[in-house]
């Protein structure tokens, strides 16, 4: 007899496939009308998707993500095609101050440049509307995302998404706008760090390699990646596709300082248990475990002088990434 849980989840997983249905309807409707409206329409549509995935099955989770990857790729073409047979306009834009970057790294925001999504191939597709940040291009620099607030209070912005790309030899802070983020997407991050404090939102990250990944999310989902290391405080399982040697830990009690215990608190990540260990494989469907993914030994845990790290004024990039990242190599 199916318990009160799972029957809980079947309803809300039937009722979830009725209304994307509806949602690639009215895209697709819309789409003839206005395109910026049915670019915002997926984006919302992916964030609802990333969120129904706790009580969706691994099927429909596969099937329905599928299913919007194609919808981005038509609607992406559709916008490509209608720029070539209209008129041309070579927009301007704007350089980011010299007091904002710290090497030469493009740090945009809404003003400037909104971040696009992007299909499982890495191909840049639908720009968004609204706040957010985004970071591409960047290599061999520490980059904080407290310059962002120079640009304006960043917390009291309405939620927003925030997009890494191409990020080389770095380590990427996101801590100081961890509270006012709704999804974070990385793609191509090698031989890097990014933390990031909780936030109630998704995390997906496409095509890394030798990386570490700080995070407090309510979803996690690692693609076509290989040698990433993530400490993590996840309320829903965490999910892998495509790649191996990932390892899974606990989010570093030395890193839970006041501030990012009160944003666990505000999150309302802290009131649920971490499924940090409770990790699905698309990959891997036997009854044994998958090889592709482990938990480290207590013993191979970075200690507090590791963490530290993080939070010395002198950023010492290039120690921490080989106490961190180098070392993360080295799999059990």
């Amino acid at each position: 007899m199916a318990s009160a849980g799972s029957a809980a989840n079947a309803a809300a997983a039937a009722k979830f496939w009725d209304y994307f249905q509806q949602q690639k309807e009215a895209i697709n409707a819309l789409a003839v009308q206005s395109k910026d409206d049915a670019s915002q329409k997926i984006r919302d549509l992916d964030s609802n998707l990333r969120e129904a995935f706790i009580y969706l099955p691994p099927y429909d989770q596969k099937r329905l993500s599928k299913d919007l990857d194609e919808l981005r790729g038509q609607h992406h073409q559709q916008r490509s095609t209608s720029k070539q047979q209209g008129f041309r306009f070579k927009s301007a834009v704007a350089k980011p101050n010299n007091a904002l970057a710290t090497a030469s790294s493009s740090v945009t925001t809404a003003a400037s440049e909104q971040p696009s999504s992007a299909d499982s191939d890495g191909q840049a597709s639908l720009p968004a509307t609204g706040p957010s940040h985004k970071y591409t291009g960047i290599s061999d620099s520490w980059v904080g995302a407290d310059m962002l607030s120079l640009l304006g209070e960043v917390g009291t912005a309405s939620p927003t998404d925030c997009e890494l790309r191409d990020i080389t030899n770095s380590v990427v802070d996101l801590r100081p706008i961890s509270h006012s983020l709704r999804a974070l997407n990385c793609h191509r991050i090698q031989n890097s760090i990014v933390i990031c404090g909780p936030f109630a939102g998704s995390v997906t990250v496409r095509d890394s390699n030798n990386c570490v990944l700080v995070l407090g999310a309510r979803q996690f989902r690692l693609e076509n990646s290989q040698g990433v290391d993530v400490y993590l405080y996840c309320t829903s399982h965490p999910i892998i596709e495509k790649s191996s040697g990932i390892r899974f830990a606990p989010y570093p009690a030395e890193l839970r300082t006041p501030r990012i215990e009160q944003e666990f608190g505000t999150s309302q990540l802290g009131l649920q248990p971490n499924s940090f260990d409770r990790v699905d494989d698309f990959n891997w469907l036997r009854r044994q475990a998958s090889p592709n993914w482990s938990i480290p030994q207590a013993s191979a845990l970075p200690s507090a002088d590791v963490w530290s790290l993080l939070d010395d004024a002198s950023k010492p990039r290039e120690k921490l990434i080989q106490a961190l990242v180098a070392t993360s190599q080295e799999r059990e």
